[in-house]
């Protein structure tokens, strides 16, 4: 890696002695970048021994790990996206040799899985917005993928890898051909791959095999509605003590007895792991979900890319681009819950069901109405684990003609671009509410229905005919599409005294459209109704609806497109040259207007400097206005159903209900005007005895029209220092420090459940008054039964503001060992990269609190802030050999909202490397050499822990062979 912006690839035969650097759009003839530069190469990423790209980036200080191959629950199908400086991989916008690449899903992110990594020469980061010169999305930063596109000769690659624990087994293999024709007016390249990557179960590894605590479980469960509870002397004299609590989940064991959710009273193990797990004396008892979820996606990818140029004449060339990419991936959970183990909406059984076991008879009797139905909250494990299978299909297509004016230097560039995908998502292990349900009022428990019938209570032993009846099986298709249409022309204005002013102009047409079609079943009705007892003909209380099936959200179909025209334009002028303290002083300036047929007009600027001051040290830095629209998904989604968590009740820490009891805000000094507050949104949930027994709730997602842009104002400055040392032990030292500020206006985002509750109840000052009609509290209501949060909404909408700040420092040094004074024994190489984070805030509301988040991390992918992380590597080359260790530090974080300490992680990586003789070499390597196991946190982002901040595969071996003719 390199802090110096690497040459990129030209942008025509004409001028092959002057590069773009990515983030301008001018041409020159020195290397330099006003903006904020990082240069990753393809030796970098053979080092890591990984399939996908985004596992190089990720380790970088500049990029926040979000949902990547370890992400199974939230899931993004298997997609690998770029999350630079924690901003959201909606605001990093990824380039390929400078133009956009298609994106893979509604909110316009680009999977980097389809570019073709036997190709990738170097990918260059800036950091700081870039919309001046890109367009929207680049509001954090830019990743451009720089693709060798003059190969020639042919070229074999294959690795395999595999971890510690002999699972997750990776092979990738590529055959690349290119040359030269016609006397060298041409050059073809084609590069096909494919890459295989094996799940890992949480089962697999001893720090997640039990994680993933539920409610809802195979044995079912019963939550008595708040004004229909059993007797509170026949409870106790069931379970031969006082006091037991009714708010709480009661369970059935497989000899029809009853069980306590709360304080686990009575319960008798079915044998297992998933039952076995959180069992503790005196504590809850959950469900271990865990064992059967994906810790690390499978994955099986081609790719072909194909590439050519012709020059037509002496001044004009054609070239194409064609890029394919075909793959499959999945995520799988454990067995589906009824709707979501949220008992509020879950089933309701008659009380004259005939598999109502004798104990739970005796206390639906004790209730003030013992002829009502009660809820049912259960998961089928008999149908098995909820599995997402995705097939993915991507084409994109470009072509376009370049070449010189016959005016000075000047050149110019027009191009067409198509991109397409096509995804595909098989979803196994769904149930159909409507057809349990059936079974539940079936006056002889569903035997005529299916051979057995259906007994809830306990493991429930399903018949075929019965898992047939209720099983369901759902495809979902989306397709996504991009069309651009660009021209650009840049080259010398006129001569000023300190050097030539260059000047770029262009224009952008851009359309994007995209479509998801859901299964039927799988449809929201968007009408959440009382169930309806066939017999009776009553209303029994508890909720239905949603989807026709259970086990994976629902959602309705969405179409939408966006298109925008822009003009853009950038100016580079020389202002000082030659001068004592000043060699070169330059100002780049760039602007750009978009018309968005959503957002409407919007502008984007930036004003850059590049001042070298002697030989070897320059000062860089600017100002940038970025700009991003809605995306279709932010606009236009349709209302769905999500679950999200809000984790368990804590003493001392802010997650789960606050109306809980047993949580710190009903036990804090303010516990009266959370009484006063619970009780408002509803008098169930001010009860002395309400405890909310699931970490989870259900709530709404979908998009809002009335959406406007995003604003960001960034800006950045740095030194770079290349010394003209004439010892050689210094020759090769280069070193930069930048610092950057990027603040985003009109956050187009969500709360999620759990920031509404900490919001409502004043976690950090959002509420002082606790008052009931406070906008926190406005995004959730609660069930007047039970209590229970029963309706969060998580739709789109500009927030506040969002804010992060830091430093990049960065040193590179190379020698040979003779220099030192050594023996001949080859070369040295070192690279430091450290990354400081000063702040990183948030604002939801306008005049709310501010948050700060440096140094935590939370229950959220992409949410973990450590104020340092480093990425350092030596590499050792002598003659055909070479040997490299590479260290990666994750620092403290604090987990949010406790006084739970994670302390600083170490990975250390070791890589070989042979060059047989002049055609064939080897790459072997050993990662996370000392087994480092991820630090554990409850509540955990997921299998107890953060998969994308820390390694849960462990120690892993790769070997590789490369062959060129």
């Amino acid at each position: 890696m390199t802090a110096v912006a690497a040459p990129a690839v030209a942008q025509d035969a004409t001028t092959v002695d002057e590069v773009v650097v990515t983030g301008s759009r001018i041409a020159r003839q020195d290397f330099v970048s006003s903006s904020p530069i990082v240069t990753v190469d393809a030796e970098d990423f053979q080092a890591t021994g990984s399939v996908t790209i985004d596992s190089l980036l990720n380790d970088m200080p500049q990029f926040v790990p979000s949902i990547n191959f370890t992400s199974n629950n939230p899931s993004n199908g298997g997609q690998a996206n770029l999350n630079l400086r924690g901003l959201g991989t909606t605001r990093t916008l990824v380039l390929v040799n400078g133009r956009r690449l298609v994106p893979s899903n509604s909110s316009g992110v680009v999977d980097v899985n389809i570019i073709p990594t036997a190709l990738i020469q170097n990918i260059e980061v800036i950091s700081g917005g870039a919309s001046a010169a890109y367009g929207g999305d680049a509001l954090a930063g830019v990743a451009n993928f720089i693709l060798n596109e003059n190969f020639e000769g042919i070229q074999f690659d294959a690795q395999y890898g595999i971890t510690d624990r002999n699972d997750g087994e990776t092979q990738s293999y590529s055959v690349t051909i290119g040359g030269n024709f016609d006397g060298g007016r041409g050059n073809a390249v084609l590069s096909v791959g494919r890459s295989v990557r094996g799940e890992i179960y949480n089962v697999d590894r001893e720090f997640s095999r039990v994680s993933g605590p539920s409610g809802a479980s195979p044995l079912g469960s019963t939550t008595f509605d708040a004004n229909n509870r059993p007797d509170q002397a026949v409870v106790d004299a069931y379970f031969g003590e006082t006091g037991v609590p009714l708010t709480g989940a009661f369970g059935y064991n497989n000899n029809g007895s009853i069980f306590t959710y709360l304080g686990t009273r009575n319960f008798q193990s079915p044998g297992g792991i998933d039952y076995e797990g959180f069992v503790t004396p005196g504590g809850d008892w959950a469900y271990n979900t865990g064992p059967l979820n994906y810790m690390a996606l499978p994955l099986d990818r081609w790719n072909a890319y194909a590439s050519g140029r012709y020059e037509l004449t002496d001044s004009v060339e054609a070239y194409a681009s064609a890029l394919f990419t075909q793959y499959e991936a999945a995520n799988e959970l454990a067995a589906t819950p009824a709707a979501g183990a949220v008992p509020a909406t879950g089933f309701r059984v008659p009380v004259d069901n005939p598999f109502i076991p004798a104990d739970l008879a005796a206390l639906l009797a004790s209730r003030p109405t013992p002829t009502s139905s009660f809820a049912l909250d259960k998961r089928f494990t008999e149908v098995g684990g909820r599995r997402g299978s995705e097939n993915y299909n991507v084409f994109q297509l470009t072509t376009g003609l370049r070449g010189a004016l016959p005016i000075s230097d000047w050149t110019w560039d027009a191009y067409m671009s198509y991109g397409h995908v096509d995804q595909v998502t098989t979803q196994t292990g769904n149930v159909s509410r409507s057809a349990v349900q059936r079974l539940l009022d079936a006056a002889d428990g569903g035997a005529s229905l299916c051979e057995g019938g259906f007994n809830p209570f306990g493991e429930s032993n399903l018949s075929q005919s019965c898992i047939n009846y209720i099983a369901r099986s759902s495809i979902n298709t989306s397709t996504t599409e991009q069309t651009i249409a660009e021209a650009v022309v840049q080259g010398r204005l006129f001569e000023l005294p300190a050097g030539d002013a260059r000047f770029a102009l262009g224009a952008q047409y851009r359309q994007d459209n995209y479509v998801f079609t859901p299964d039927a079943s799988l449809r929201q009705q968007n009408v959440v109704t009382p169930h309806i007892n066939p017999r009776t003909g009553l209303a029994d209380g508890g909720n239905v609806g949603g989807s026709e099936i259970a086990g994976f959200n629902p959602s309705n179909a969405l179409q939408g497109d966006t298109n925008s025209v822009e003009l853009f334009t950038e100016l580079l002028i020389p202002v000082l040259s030659d001068l004592p303290f000043i060699q070169q002083l330059d100002v780049n300036l760039g602007f750009r207007y978009a018309d968005y047929s959503t957002a409407g007009g919007t502008n984007s600027y930036k004003a850059e400097v590049d001042w070298a001051i002697v030989d070897g040290l320059r000062v860089r830095g600017g100002i940038q206005r970025a700009v991003r629209a809605p995306s279709i998904g932010e606009l236009f989604a349709p209302l769905g159903t999500s679950f999200p968590a809000i984790g368990a009740p804590s003493a001392t820490g802010i997650q789960g209900d606050p109306c809980d009891i047993r949580s710190s805000y009903r036990t804090g000094p303010n516990a009266a005007q959370v009484v006063a507050l619970c009780n408002a949104q509803a008098s169930a949930a001010a009860a002395p005895d309400y405890q909310f027994t699931n970490n989870q709730v259900p709530g709404l997602v979908g998009g809002n029209p009335n959406l406007t842009e995003e604003t960001a104002d960034s800006w950045t400055l740095g030194v770079v220092y290349q010394p003209n040392i004439s010892a050689p032990l210094f020759s090769r030292i280069s070193a930069s420090l930048d610092y950057y500020s990027i603040e985003i206006e009109d956050v187009i985002g969500t709360v999620g459940a759990a920031s509404a509750l900490q919001g409502c109840f004043n976690a950090q000052g959002q509420n002082p008054t606790y008052d009931p009609n406070n906008a926190f509290c406005s995004l959730f209501s609660r069930d007047p039964l039970s209590g229970n949060v029963n309706n969060s909404l998580g739709l789109n909408q500009n927030q506040a503001t969002l804010a992060t700040s830091g430093i990049d420092a960065q040193i590179d040094w190379a020698f040979d060992m003779m220099d030192a004074g050594l023996s001949d024994l080859g070369s040295l190489s070192f690279s430091l990269v450290v990354g400081w984070l000063e702040s990183r805030e948030s604002a939801v509301i306008a005049g709310g609190p501010i948050i700060e988040r440096v140094g935590t991390i939370d229950s959220v992918f992409g949410n973990t802030f450590p104020e340092w992380k480093v990425l350092t590597s030596a590499n050792w080359q002598n003659g055909p050999f070479g040997v490299g260790v590479r260290w990666r530090r994750v620092g403290e974080l604090t987990q949010f909202g406790t006084d739970n300490v994670l302390e600083p992680v170490h990975y250390f990586d070791l890589t070989g490397s042979w060059e047989i003789n002049d055609t064939v070499s080897m790459r072997l390597g050993v990662n996370n050499v000392t087994d480092e196991q991820p630090l554990t946190f409850s509540p955990g982002v997921q299998a107890n822990t953060d998969p994308s901040t820390y390694d849960v595969l462990g120690r892993r071996y790769f070997v590789g062979l490369t062959a060129r003719f």
